[in-house]
């Protein structure tokens, strides 16, 4: 082999070798134009935001950007009152930076926490660019009991009566649930209208706002179901998910001219992120099963 043709192998061994070394493709230019979200007095971005189940007024959502934007509210068809969360003004305050202030309507007018939701994007699409901010009140509901089955259609308990429930086994998907009823009184002794309340134990979990298995509810006077005497309990699973033998046990002890009535239990399911949004301060240790949070 000569020494022009040694030389020609050493020249194009180094352009492969040049064309190898980092060659992890095309490297994609980094766009200038941006659009990013933030909630109010937050120094975080948001892709979504959960609207508490009592509403809000004069909601505020903020916009940075160096684009031009044009905005839409698109309401789910399938929510109930599709006119639930109403945009009031968008207003630039200051170059690139756009307020969004919103109203929302209560949840619990519905005796329900079911989930309802919209999506609100923000564009230009001179740039290509878009940005979707889905907005979400409740949550999925697992299941709903009417008690239909009873005589007077719905739970009834007196004196030092106990109702145990069916088990509910799909509970056991979760860490977190919400369960929510309406329970309400009625007595025929004017005396008695003070003081009444509703003991609800449940198996397999505990209650996130007391660490114990049993809840105290404070029973209001009432002739049916109404937002009134809808109750709303955070459910957290004992070590992990729920058990899936999880049942409720009802037990009041009034007095016999006292009955209680207990209407619409449900529960919902919260996810882990949402959970780790509602309690930002405090530490949860998920497991990791790779899935998508929703």
């Amino acid at each position: 082999m000569n020494t022009k043709t040694l030389n020609l192998l050493w020249a194009s061994l180094a352009v492969i070798l040049a064309s190898c070394v980092g060659n992890d493709g095309p490297e994609r230019p980094t766009r200038s134009e941006f659009i990013k979200v933030y909630e109010t007095s937050e120094n975080k971005l948001v892709d979504d935001i959960q609207i508490p189940f009592d509403g809000v007024q004069d909601g505020k959502i903020h916009v940075l950007s160096n684009v031009s934007l044009q905005w839409k509210y698109l309401v789910n068809p399938e929510s109930t009152n599709t006119d639930w969360f109403q945009i009031k003004s968008v207003e630039e305050v200051e170059p690139g930076h756009t307020v969004v202030t919103y109203d929302a309507a209560s949840l619990l007018t519905l005796n329900s926490l079911e989930r309802r939701s919209g999506r609100l994007s923000f564009s230009c699409p001179e740039a290509f660019l878009g940005k979707f901010l889905t907005i979400n009140q409740g949550y999925s509901e697992k299941f709903y009991e009417t008690f239909d089955e009873q005589p007077d259609q719905t739970l009834v308990l007196t004196g030092r009566e106990t109702f145990t429930t069916d088990e509910y086994p799909m509970l056991n998907s979760d860490y977190f649930d919400y369960i929510s009823f309406n329970v309400w009184a009625e007595t025929t002794n004017e005396f008695l209208d003070k003081n009444i309340t509703l003991d609800i134990t449940v198996s397999g979990g505990h209650f996130y706002e007391t660490n114990l298995k049993t809840y105290r509810v404070n029973v209001p006077l009432g002739t049916g179901a109404e937002k009134s005497n809808l109750k709303y309990l955070l459910l957290m699973g004992d070590g992990e998910r729920m058990s899936a033998h999880t049942k409720f046990i009802f037990s009041v002890e009034n007095s016999s001219q006292v009955y209680v009535h207990v209407d619409n239990l449900a529960a919902y399911t919260v996810s882990e992120a949402e959970m780790l949004k509602m309690f930002e301060d405090e530490d949860f240790d998920f497991e990791d099963e790779g899935g998508d949070w929703i």
